[in-house]
């Protein structure tokens, strides 16, 4: 389990952000890695700056809200239209030291979609999805 306070940044420090009751769902999808955090939405806040928004397509026909920073453009979140409880923080933007305390991977998602040379990751013990989390 993830420690119950992080925090983090942008590339240029003009955003930053405290994470409160993490929970450790790291995934990796796609094209190389996107490692996440899965917070509780009402626990996250950005301490300084704000963020800009993109709305993407959904597997599902919804919307997946993605911020990140406008000025570098260093991702920062994802989150589902029909999930408004949680939220996926990029990990990469956690402080090295709380991104080290975070513990194992617990999750992959999208596996039918990676590359070819991305294998085992997290071992045989990590939960593997083809889809998102809600299928």
């Amino acid at each position: 389990m993830a420690p119950s306070y992080l925090t983090g940044a942008c590339l240029c420090k003009k955003n930053s952000i405290p994470h409160y009751s993490a929970h450790s769902r790291a995934v990796a999808q796609g094209s190389g890695f996107s490692a996440n955090i899965v917070v509780a939405q009402s626990s996250f806040e950005y301490t300084k700056g704000s963020p800009k928004l993109y709305l993407d397509g959904s597997n599902k026909g919804g919307v997946v809200y993605r911020e990140f920073c406008a000025d570098c453009g260093t991702p920062f979140t994802s989150r589902s239209d029909d999930d408004e409880e949680e939220v996926a923080v990029k990990s990469g933007t956690l402080d090295d030291e709380d991104r080290e305390r975070c513990g194992e991977l617990g999750m992959e998602i999208y596996c039918r979609r990676k590359d070819g040379w991305v294998d085992g990751i997290g071992g045989e013990g990590v939960k593997k999805l083809n889809q998102s989390m809600d299928g």
